[in-house]
């Protein structure tokens, strides 16, 4: 059975009393990958936008880090025509089958990448030289 998400107001947390229709997709993503109570209209309201579930979500400090820290190498290493949100979305992905941890840190490629583990996708925390 489909999830209607018209109509439902988010019961906690900064958005509390918004519509899940309104509810910016930053938010939804970090409600299926963190909150396991609200995941599933959380998706719902994914699907329902269209959207495809992130294989890999990137915060905004480690795509600010990757352009001042490691621009070098992304491009030394970026495929022709990839810019550095789909390059740090590979190196991710690329990183986490390497599986080289050291104190938390996956050492990739000249870099140490912090990646979270959440419910449904990895997040790139912050990428560093």
């Amino acid at each position: 059975m489909a999830i209607n998400t018209h109509g439902q107001r988010i019961e906690f947390g900064k958005h509390k009393g918004e519509l899940f229709t309104r509810l910016p997709v930053s938010y939804l993503k970090w409600m299926i990958n963190e909150n396991a109570q609200q995941s599933d209209i959380a998706k719902a309201e994914f699907e329902r936008r269209g959207d495809t579930m992130p294989e890999v979500e990137l915060s905004g400090h480690a795509i600010d880090n990757a352009s001042i820290r490691v621009r070098k190498i992304w491009h030394e290493t970026k495929n022709k025509d990839e810019g550095i949100y789909s390059w740090l979305q590979r190196m991710t992905k690329e990183a986490l089958q390497e599986n080289n941890v050291h104190n938390g840190k996956y050492k990739y490629n000249g870099m140490k990448l912090v990646i979270e583990q959440g419910e449904e996708f990895p997040v790139l925390k912050t990428i560093m030289r």
